[in-house]
């Protein structure tokens, strides 16, 4: 009680505390007792929905590599171009919203646009939804420029292009993308903005790679070729 006092507590502060607490565990045993039936159902409620996480965590993890096994089996199977499209058609909506779905839309727009048709290109590497920044994404709209141009739509293909100079991961990356954009932009007769680009990127390529400035050099002196002859 001394130390009580010269600490500056009251003497009974410490049992108010432990009776206090008795009182609580008992309120809480008390109430658990009455309502046994509600407490087991929320605990089984609760385990439910645990067990249900866990299955549908590895179900995912099933389908995803059930469809990149799949997907294995047909690049390496598949020789008949008319028959590889059909089966990827139905690997897509098999697979649709697997990540390797995309991998497969890849695949089959590669597919159309080496057999000439561009449309049925453009179409499904539209639809591939990863970011340009992601190497399917990146992928996916550089097919589509490519089928873009390959059915006449140089503007569109342009524009492609463009974003894609704006959003690709990698530096090297955007100036291949600007660089496209450039050639088409000589193909259209707009020389004078080919030019500009060509030799915005070999500047900006001369800092880390002189080998790619000097690829970008060249295509300038070609552009300016043409600008000269043109005069």
């Amino acid at each position: 009680m001394a130390d009580a006092l010269a600490s500056g507590k009251r003497p009974d502060d410490e049992g108010g505390r432990q009776d206090a607490f008795v009182r609580s565990t008992f309120r809480l045993a008390t109430w658990a007792n009455r309502n046994m039936r509600a407490v087991l159902v929320g605990a089984a409620g609760i385990a439910m929905v645990v067990v249900g996480i866990m299955y549908y965590r590895n179900f995912q993890a099933s389908v995803r590599e059930q469809a990149a096994s799949e997907l294995a089996t047909l690049r390496m199977t598949a020789t008949d171009p008319e028959l590889l499209i059909a089966d990827l058609a139905t690997y897509v909506e098999r697979f649709d919203g697997v990540a390797a779905a995309n991998e497969g839309r890849l695949i089959l727009a590669r597919t159309y646009l080496d057999q000439g048709l561009s449309v049925e290109a453009a179409q499904v590497a539209s639809t591939i939804s990863e970011a340009p920044d992601r190497p399917v994404g990146l992928a996916a709209r550089t097919l589509l420029a490519a089928a873009q141009e390959a059915s006449g739509d140089a503007e569109i293909a342009l524009a492609t292009w463009e974003a894609l100079g704006e959003t690709a991961r990698f530096a090297f990356q955007r100036r291949e993308a600007r660089a496209s954009a450039a050639r088409i932009l000589a193909s259209l007769g707009r020389l004078e903005e080919a030019e500009t680009i060509f030799a915005a990127i070999a500047e900006e390529a001369a800092v880390e790679d002189p080998v790619e400035a000097g690829v970008y050099r060249l295509r300038l002196g070609e552009i300016k070729a043409r600008r000269g002859g043109s005069g």
